[in-house]
């Protein structure tokens, strides 16, 4: 469910506000539950295959269409 959450709009808002602006889920790492851990995470790695694909398509330069699949 977190990886479903992390990618859905509302999820992707609190990442932001998560990884970004400093919202904290808890006031220490120990008290965050299973499911807010599983969520940074996936929020995390999530942010990381953007930046993977958006490194990619600049590599091709402007001009050309490039089309890249994700699963």
């Amino acid at each position: 469910m977190p990886v479903n959450f992390a990618r859905s709009e509302n999820g992707k808002e609190l990442a932001v506000l998560c990884l970004d602006m400093g919202y904290r889920l808890a006031d220490r790492a120990s008290e965050l539950t299973r499911h807010q851990i599983n969520f940074l995470l996936a929020s995390l790695t999530r942010r990381r295959e953007i930046q993977n694909i958006s490194s990619r398509m600049s590599r091709f330069g402007e001009g050309g269409t490039t089309f890249i699949f994700e699963e």
